[in-house]
């Protein structure tokens, strides 16, 4: 890949995860550096500075460069779909 594209590709992901939905966008990895945390879109945690976040394609990639899972979003129980929250009174299924 150019550089140009990883930073079209890396803008999208930012404003995927602004507004936390991945749209048009293959699933990824948000990870934080000055926490060593990784997440999945539409994480509920607080949106971490630019500066500060870098993007994966996978958990493995994330776990590979020293990062742990969010106790959130718990983005390594499944796939990297969004995170939504439980609705209480209703069975998963």
């Amino acid at each position: 890949m150019t550089e140009l594209t990883l930073h079209t590709l890396d803008d999208a992901r930012w404003n995927a995860m602004a507004v936390r939905r991945i749209d048009g966008i293959d699933p990824f990895v948000i990870a934080v550096r000055t926490t060593g945390i990784y997440c999945r879109v539409g994480c509920p945690a607080r949106t971490p500075y630019r500066q500060n976040v870098c993007f994966l394609n996978s958990i493995d990639e994330a776990r590979e460069q020293g990062f742990r899972a969010c106790k959130r979003c718990h983005p390594d129980a499944g796939d990297l779909s969004p995170w939504r929250p439980k609705r209480i009174g209703t069975k998963e299924p």
